[in-house]
């Protein structure tokens, strides 16, 4: 690691995300940055196990259709997320100039994604190189389409202002807690002559949210519950080291994603027809994660709302039947395009966990008439 990356890599994560991260605000995770950029981009905290059985089950039961889906939709979330946070691109910094938001964009993604990235670029043959170490998804299956090969591309393709970006992962390591992989992002062309079977993903418009929209429909208001994901944090229920977050009593780890990303998941599975697998999976997860995590309703909806997934809380139930109504659920403008398969079936999971018996919330009402994206989710 040159002298350079190392410097902005210590003054990102000691200086920067520290104070840009919003932990302190009940229902929200926010990551805010006042100054050029002026980034604000509303977070989720997820367990990594929901994407690592779900990138698992596709690729074993798909193949190269589970692999293209994947990595099609992680470009598009890479592109989605420099956008809304205004990354500043080769048409600011012409030349080599760029180079220095290349280290920038990593030295964030870094920030939960990785115990470390490294990199080197070539803007002449708009080239980038990766060395990822322990990097979500990846260090436990060893491969990862969306986030490690299909992330990168699209925030290059963004950079470096070329859609004909891509991207793949290559000399990956065995899994376990230092496991490591390259991902090398270039134009497709250059797969070509090298003779590597890459997947290609050049849709990327109409991936820009409004912002004044996204902004007022997911902006911090006051919540029913006292309890951040600080408060977790300061309990030693979680830590926040070096980059990782993790619950400490079973180190099952969580990780930041950008609203969008959830979105375009389950906007890309539903046009696939894996949105029905999703939701399998997700219900699994919950029941399996967070059963070891919280034992009783109360103490879930004050964890998930913690987590950053709006004010949970339950409503008086319908024939014995369980109902939760979600006010500020994070908000993008494609909400009105997806059916909440991921959060109905998280949900799903844990509560099936806490009343010991197997149960699955249908699709949610939705409602934005307070000014805000509210789900009303009811058991089937």
């Amino acid at each position: 690691m040159d002298i350079k990356d190392n410097l902005v890599r210590l003054y990102i994560k000691q200086f920067i995300i520290p104070k840009a991260l919003i932990f302190d605000k009940p229902g929200f995770v926010d990551f805010k940055i006042s100054g050029k950029t002026n980034v604000f981009a509303r977070q989720m905290l997820v367990p990594e196990d929901f994407f690592v059985r779900l990138e698992d089950h596709l690729i074993k039961k798909y193949g190269d259709r589970g692999r293209s889906t994947l990595y099609s939709i992680g470009k598009k979330f890479g592109y989605s997320f420099s956008q809304l946070g205004r990354f500043e691109n080769i048409k600011d910094h012409p030349g080599n100039g760029v180079k220095d938001w290349i280290i920038i964009a990593s030295k964030f993604v870094e920030g939960t994604y990785a115990s470390e990235i490294r990199q080197d670029s070539d803007i002449k043959t708009e080239t980038v190189n990766y060395v990822l170490r322990n990097f979500v998804i990846c260090r436990k299956l060893g491969y990862d389409f969306f986030l490690a090969a299909g992330g990168a591309a699209g925030v290059i393709a963004w950079l470096l202002q070329n859609k004909d970006i891509e991207a793949y992962y290559y000399d990956s390591t065995a899994p376990g807690e230092d496991q490591t992989c390259k991902v090398k992002c270039a134009p497709a062309g250059a797969f070509d002559a090298d003779g590597v079977k890459i997947f290609r993903e050049k849709n990327l418009d109409n991936l820009q949210q409004d912002v004044q929209q996204y902004n007022e429909f997911n902006k911090e208001v006051a919540v029913k519950y006292t309890k951040s994901f600080r408060d977790y944090l300061n309990a030693g229920i979680f830590s926040y080291e070096n980059g990782i977050i993790k619950f400490k009593a079973t180190n099952e780890r969580f990780f930041l994603m950008e609203v969008s990303g959830m979105y375009l998941l389950e906007l890309g599975l539903k046009e696939n027809a894996f949105d029905g697998e999703v939701f399998d999976v997700a219900s699994a997860v919950g029941e399996e994660i967070f059963s070891k995590m919280e034992k009783n309703a109360q103490s879930v909806l004050e964890l998930t709302t913690a987590l950053g997934w709006g004010e949970v809380m339950l409503l008086p139930s319908e024939n014995g039947k369980l109902k939760i109504v979600i006010n500020h659920f994070p908000w993008t403008g494609w909400y009105k395009d997806i059916d909440f398969m991921i959060v109905r079936g998280l949900l799903s999971g844990i509560f099936s966990a806490v009343y010991s018996r197997k149960l699955a919330l249908g699709k949610p009402v939705v409602d934005m008439s307070n000014g805000y994206l509210t789900l009303l989710l009811k058991e089937t």
